[in-house]
């Protein structure tokens, strides 16, 4: 309880009172224990006597939005949820035994949220043993809507409302640049499920929606609290849709929920990390510093963190939640790479979220209109695509199969030409074959991704027998019976795509048409990848011949060159090609050069002189790679870490091959940190030969070999001069 003042108003608490914010007067207040601040929330009986040397730690951090205005309060985006405590020398008065505590208890009582949403009911869920219909999908998928509208609203706390209306005032500033970059970024990446006809159309309704909540734009933050009170009360509810609402009326009719706000944040961070600094000269105010664009786009991953929190209170979840934890995912590998744990933590929640609103359930569109169905589509497929990239990119099990996702794949028509005028989509579905591909071959990224979902089965069982510890060393026959399997599957499955999609892209293809001779790449070095991956457990796990792996290994890499010098000349598919640098790139040019060592230690070897290793050709695309990984690659890039790495290690590799300086190991030479009992260099990296060590090692390759300094291959490569 506070202390009351001499007209009989409850004080303050410090940090609020120096702040000038209203506080609610309990101990701790509701601002100090959403940051994460209670031993702070001190009431001084006479504040002004306080000893002027004493220092107080009460945050006034600021949010810079990229050169916009300075929110200078206590409610710090960046450090609402992590700032430490104060050392306890600033704590006083102490609080007795138990009162934290009591307010807490207090907090969470008088917070009275909404009933959690518990999803859809599959044919095993208790609930099938009382409803015999449950077993029908869309029976299931009906009795979720209907609980839907059942959720009462939560009560929300004012700390929230609070730190809503700073997001908002974050928006607010800067909404012209803003605007602008989250449509310019589609110069410079390729997207299907938000064209910049959807986000124009989302962008301008929250403009609407903020100017017209203001009225006097010199005091906005009134207002915005106002504002963010009534965006809390929508979140709080399922959003209605209309059967018969048209794609305008859908993506305009939807700015006063925090998943839109959210979607935002995390659109305007991404772009922050696609577009170049020039781009945005022309809209970034003359008399302001430079944008510090890593700086907003660290901005916007916390504010869009903080909208998909909001929804850990109310408990609903939603079709838009989706959107927004997909662009969450999207933006923390841009900025912080796909190695990360953010990311694969961000994507399982958008993975449990899908499956708990039963969207991989082929019901969950039949109803839906037909802009709506094709977008839920786009949204279930993008969420499969990133999880195979992740699982495949870290050596991970996947946490979306592909037998338990029953929806038709979307049609291979451009969304922006689906909620385009009705002229425009007939013309489009015209263009369609019986089996939903362009039957023009005019193939675009959507088509990509639909070749990726019908594919996904191929990657799955890769998948599987390079995460099966069951099959060990001495099983070579039963590695190699699954091995044909998967390639029999594989076969299947490219049967379901169009011939022209799976031919073999050549620089003269993209002389004449770049979108579709990318798209064909694309899908090519993905089966050439999935082969990649066998052969090398293969080798890794039998012993067999390096001559498929480096055949395929040298293929990928080739292929990948091409469609690095065919790159957009204004970057706009930047995003598609560093990914595929990074992901399909290093591993085939690992190998090679770890080949190219060996073959420089061992030039009288068989395979060498059967002339099935074109050294020169493999020394010139090993260089042509390295040089991609340090210009194509910019220093913005999430895995640019990796990629350098990388870089350094191929060029360490080609001058000492180039340069003649390969040692061959002497027996008995003793490894540099090891453990002084006498192990000699090939038997600590666990070969029977000096010579052929390091190629094995590489081979059963992963990104502690590029990444680690103390990695066996980085060792070697640094042990001698």
């Amino acid at each position: 309880m506070s202390l009351l003042r001499s007209n009989g108003v409850p004080s303050s608490c410090e940090p609020c009172r120096k702040s000038k914010i209203r506080c609610d007067h309990a101990v701790p207040c509701g601002r100090c224990r959403r940051r994460r601040k209670p031993a702070l929330c001190v009431y001084q009986p006479a504040p002004m006597s306080k000893h002027p040397n004493r220092t107080d730690r009460s945050s006034t951090d600021s949010i810079s939005c990229g050169g916009g205005s300075n929110i200078t309060t206590s409610t710090s985006i960046s450090s609402a949820w992590t700032s430490p405590l104060p050392p306890p020398s600033l704590v006083t008065p102490s609080l007795p035994p138990g009162r934290l505590r009591d307010g807490y208890l207090a907090d969470c009582s008088h917070r009275s949220t909404s009933t959690p949403s518990t999803g859809v009911f599959g044919p095993t869920s208790y609930l099938s043993v009382l409803r015999d219909d449950v077993d029908d999908g869309s029976s299931s998928i009906a009795l979720f809507a209907k609980s839907l509208q059942q959720n009462t609203s939560a009560i929300i706390d004012d700390s929230q409302i609070q730190l809503g209306a700073e997001l908002l005032l974050i928006l607010l500033d800067d909404f012209a640049l803003y605007e602008h970059m989250a449509t310019a970024r589609f110069d410079h990446c390729q997207g299907d499920l938000f064209p910049p006809s959807a986000l124009r159309l989302i962008l301008s309704s929250i403009r609407t929606m903020l100017h017209e909540a203001i009225s006097d734009p010199a005091n906005p933050l009134p207002f915005l609290l106002v504002l963010s009170r009534s965006i809390f009360t929508a979140s709080s509810k399922p959003l209605v849709v209309d059967p018969a609402i048209t794609p305008t009326e859908y993506f305009s009719t939807m700015p006063n929920r925090w998943e839109i706000i959210g979607l935002v944040f995390a659109v305007i961070g991404s772009s922050a990390c696609l577009l170049p600094q020039h781009d945005l000269a022309a809209y970034y105010p003359p008399n302001r510093p430079p944008l510090d664009k890593k700086g907003l786009a660290a901005v916007c991953v916390s504010a869009s963190e903080i909208c998909l929190r909001f929804f850990d209170y109310t408990g609903v979840i939603s079709e838009q939640l989706c959107w927004a934890t997909l662009e969450h995912a999207s933006l923390l590998t841009l900025l912080y790479g796909d190695y990360d744990y953010r990311p694969y933590k961000t994507l399982s929640a958008l993975i449990t979220l899908l499956f708990t609103l039963g969207y991989h359930h082929r019901d969950a569109t039949s109803k839906l209109p037909f802009f709506r169905a094709e977008h839920r589509k786009r949204l279930v497929i993008a969420t499969y695509a990133m999880d195979k990239g992740l699982s495949t990119f870290l050596g991970r099990p996947p946490r979306m199969i592909r037998r338990y996702i029953t929806i038709d794949p979307p049609l291979d028509i451009a969304f922006a030409d689906i909620i385009a005028s009705s002229e425009v989509l007939d013309a489009a579905m015209k263009r369609l074959d019986n089996n939903g591909w362009n039957a023009e071959g005019a193939y675009t990224r959507g088509s990509y991704t639909r070749a990726c979902f019908m594919m996904g089965v191929v990657r799955e069982a890769v998948l599987e027998i390079s995460l099966d510890s069951n099959i060990v060393e001495g099983e070579g026959s039963k590695l190699e019976g699954k091995i044909t399997e998967v390639s029999a599957l594989a076969a299947k499955a490219r049967l379901s795509l169009p011939s022209s999609l799976y031919r073999v892209s050549t620089p003269s293809d993209f002389d004449r048409c770049p979108e579709t001779a990318k798209v064909c790449l694309f899908v090519h070095m993905d089966s050439l990848y999935n082969e990649f991956i066998l052969q090398r457990i293969l080798v890794q796990r039998t012993g067999a011949s390096t001559e498929k792996l480096i055949a395929v290994a040298h293929e990928l890499l080739d292929k990948l060159l091409l469609l690095v010098a065919n790159r957009a000349v204004g970057g706009g598919d930047r995003n598609s090609v560093v990914w595929i640098i990074s992901s399909l790139g290093l591993p085939p040019a690992g190998v090679l050069a770890v080949e190219l060592l060996h073959q420089s230690q061992n030039p009288n070897s068989s395979f060498q002189s059967a002339g099935e290793f074109s050294r020169s050709e493999i020394v010139q695309n090993l260089s042509r790679f390295a040089a991609d990984l340090e210009y194509v690659v910019s220093r913005e890039a999430g895995n640019y870490d990796v990629c350098q790495q990388a870089k350094s290690v191929i060029r360490h590799i080609l001058d000492r091959v180039l340069g003649g300086r390969v040692p061959v190991v002497e027996a008995g030479e003793v490894v540099e940190g090891g453990n002084g009992s006498g192990n000699n260099r090939r038997d600590a990296l666990g070969e029977k030969t000096g010579p052929g060590f390091v190629a094995r090692d590489w081979i059963s390759w992963d990104f502690n070999a590029w990444m680690d300094e103390d990695s066996d291959l980085v060792r070697w490569l640094n042990s001698f001069e």
